[in-house]
């Protein structure tokens, strides 16, 4: 079970790495992938696959699931900054965002088995302080590895 209990309303610091440290963004559209799956997958309604939402005329209306606050890519890592909009947003979110993620990666590089080291970690943001202070380690991670 999660030790941590999401909240609407409140933030967190979400972060995971590839198992065994490996990289999980390979090569530009690696990232371009996760990043727009980011954008795919933040929405209450549930789609079959990557890009459905797309394939049909009209405009749709999205329900998001959380508010992504700020975000840091690197190749065998990444962390966010979350806020839950929703009951169960940012497990759903995570859940369908890793789960797309994985599936791409392994049919690409004709792997199989988990990419991502167990479960996502997640940290309660509790105060301002820690929020101003997270948002600028996020936003510089990728110059500290």
């Amino acid at each position: 079970m999660r030790k941590t209990i999401f909240a609407n309303g409140e933030y967190y610091h979400i972060y995971n790495r590839g198992v065994d440290k490996r990289e999980v963004f390979l090569n530009d559209d690696d990232y371009i992938r996760f990043i727009k799956s980011i954008k795919e997958y933040n929405d209450t309604k549930t789609y079959g696959r990557f890009q459905n939402r797309g394939s049909t005329s009209g405009s749709f209306e999205v329900e998001p699931l959380i508010e992504l606050v700020a975000y840091c890519l690197n190749p065998n890592h990444y962390h966010f900054i979350l806020k839950q909009l929703e009951e169960g947003g940012v497990s759903k979110f995570m859940q369908k965002l890793s789960t797309s993620y994985t599936m791409y990666f392994n049919k690409k590089y004709d792997r199989s088995g988990a990419l991502f080291q167990g479960r996502f970690k997640s940290i309660h943001i509790d105060t301002n302080e820690y929020l101003l202070h997270l948002s600028v380690y996020v936003n510089k991670n990728n110059f500290i590895h």
